[in-house]
């Protein structure tokens, strides 16, 4: 697959890359840079990750005002969730998977990538201005129902990363295999099987409802969570480009059955395309 192919699968095309590329330039050697790396992602990338998620519960844990008043906090919230909306969709482009390939090995790009969201993650929580009183507050029975639709959200959350299969939420499995002998690369199948039956994208319809059943409604917050649901919507449609790319005819055809992140039937849209499913709920 030519490496100029804008049309090429992403990961076909940075597996092509680092092979042009071999090892000359690289700045991770398999031993120790792959550890720290992978500690790296477990302790940024999984702290960024729970701290968010606190956030969104608590609020910030520990607030810092650095006193902007209410129109510079709002400015400097607005710049925190930009800066993560463009480090995590710029690292997540094919362009930007290519390049890398020059200094980091295809092996590392996960365990990079998710080190460096969740660093960005905890300038989020850290620096977050808090604006305002509540504009409302939940009384006690709506609060804990909200509370138990996040943690359902949450699980929902689980069950779509589970019908992924292998899925490796920190991107370290590949980084950790470069202690071992690497497995051969092979094609990634289309499989549709678990909440995939009903929306295309459940981990943001489920990222969703986890931002909004939040009992936290302060001018702040009602602008993380506008501006994290505008970026999810976009973020979901660039994606399916690179998803296309990939699958080609059998993408489409899900495209038409199946909605992108609003379920329209009660009833699964499709059966389990997966000759495993069985084993993946």
């Amino acid at each position: 697959m030519p490496q100029d192919d804008k049309t090429a699968c992403k990961l076909s095309a940075v597996e092509n890359a680092q092979a042009i590329h071999g090892s000359n330039g690289q700045l991770i050697s398999r031993k120790p840079g792959a550890l720290l790396l992978v500690a790296a992602a477990y302790v940024l990338g999984g702290g960024g990750m729970l701290a968010w998620l606190a956030f969104l519960l608590l609020g910030p844990l520990v607030p810092l005002d650095v006193e902007l008043g209410i129109a510079g906090g709002l400015m400097l919230d607005t710049f925190l969730c930009l800066l993560f909306f463009i480090q995590h969709s710029i690292m997540v482009r094919r362009g930007f998977r290519l390049w890398l390939t020059r200094t980091v090995r295809a092996d590392f790009h996960g365990a990079f990538y998710a080190a460096a969201s969740g660093t960005v993650l905890l300038l989020l929580t850290g620096l977050w201005q808090p604006v305002g009183s509540a504009l409302w507050t939940p009384p006690g029975p709506v609060r804990w129902a909200m509370i138990m639709v996040f943690l359902a959200a949450g699980a929902g959350a689980w069950w779509g990363s589970r019908s992924l299969g292998d899925f490796d939420a920190l991107g370290v499995k590949p980084a950790l295999q470069t202690f071992g002998s690497r497995k051969p690369i092979t094609a990634t199948p289309f499989i549709v099987r678990g909440p995939y039956r009903w929306v295309r994208h459940p981990l943001y319809l489920f990222s969703l409802i986890i931002i909004w059943s939040c009992p936290i409604f302060t001018v702040d917050r009602l602008l993380h969570n506008g501006l994290w649901t505008l970026w999810i919507i976009v973020g979901a449609t660039m994606e399916e480009r690179d998803l296309v790319a990939c699958f080609g005819q059998d993408y489409r055809s899900y495209q038409k059955t199946v909605p992108m992140l609003l379920p329209t039937s009660f009833k699964p849209l499709m059966q389990n395309l997966n000759k495993n499913a069985r084993d993946h709920f």
